[in-house]
């Protein structure tokens, strides 16, 4: 039988996937082709997108779908922005990123934000803070989520900021993102991860600490978390905490409590971060 705190986790989770959705529908929807005046190239360039998107992501015939929209308007940001999508999965930057960056010009409500997770991911962490700075900058900016969910592109920003050596301009970008949501079931399954690791990283244990705890009790899924809980035991002198929470990162990334972890844009930790650490706390 569950207990009463996995029916919370779950229902917590629900809440969060209900929200991410929602999101989603806003950043990737084309929008309704009726808007459009009957015959109109517009409307005839929005019905070749819906078609395009029938067949495989990428594949010959959706591509040509999409060209066939570009043609008839070639302001149509949304087809330059699927057809960049397919490039860059496969590895052809180039092509891609000089699609991407048209349908930015055209529509950067819509598309910055995806080109600022590309920039993160290829650690071009200059240009993908100008991209999410200028995105909450601009009238009409919503609420953003990283591509597939899981975290709220401001919390990336805070991120970036570290990554760029401004620790304590990303602790503030993240404080901020979570003051900003409803109560603590919009809080997403990685965001006290981060902001934890972000305080320990500045020196601010104690804040890390409670942080972390945090994010262990609404994901115990994440071997990052119990690594970096384990470096702040360490730093505030409580070396059997730290022994015991590296012995339990390295029993996730054995696969003894199930995934060490799902987020491929938080601060990176690997088996052998954890077994190194380990080895040296318990000589």
């Amino acid at each position: 039988m569950e207990t009463l705190n996995q029916l919370y986790i779950k229902m917590k989770r629900a809440l969060f996937a209900v929200v991410l959705v929602v999101s989603a529908s806003q950043i990737w929807a084309q929008g309704n082709c009726l808007i459009y005046p009957n015959n109109s190239d517009e409307r005839k360039a929005c019905e070749y997108g819906y078609k395009a998107i029938q067949f495989e992501q990428g594949s010959r015939e959706s591509q040509l779908m999409f060209d066939t929209a570009i043609a008839l308007n070639p302001n149509y940001a949304w087809a330059y922005f699927e057809k960049s999508v397919s490039y860059l999965k496969r590895g052809l930057l180039q092509e891609g990123i000089l699609l991407l960056n048209k349908a930015v010009e055209l529509d950067p409500l819509s598309h910055l934000n995806y080109r600022a997770y590309w920039y993160f991911q290829h650690q071009s962490f200059e240009q993908c803070k100008d991209d999410i700075e200028r995105f909450y900058e601009m009238e009409g900016n919503y609420l953003q989520y990283t591509p597939g969910g899981g975290l709220d592109m401001r919390i990336l920003l805070g991120l970036t900021y570290y990554e760029l050596g401004e620790t304590e301009k990303g602790i503030r970008a993240v404080e901020k993102a979570l003051s900003l949501y409803k109560s603590e079931d919009y809080v997403g399954p990685y965001d006290y991860e981060i902001l934890g690791a972000l305080y320990y990283s500045n020196g601010e244990y104690l804040k890390a600490k409670e942080t972390l705890l945090k994010s262990i009790a609404g994901n115990q899924g994440l071997a990052n978390t119990n690594y970096f809980l384990a470096l702040t035991y360490k730093a505030i002198g409580e070396t059997n905490e730290a022994i015991s929470q590296l012995e339990t990162a390295k029993a996730k990334f054995d696969g003894k409590y199930g995934a060490h972890s799902a987020c491929n844009f938080c601060m990176r930790v690997s088996q052998r971060m954890v077994e190194e650490e380990l080895e040296v706390l318990q000589q």
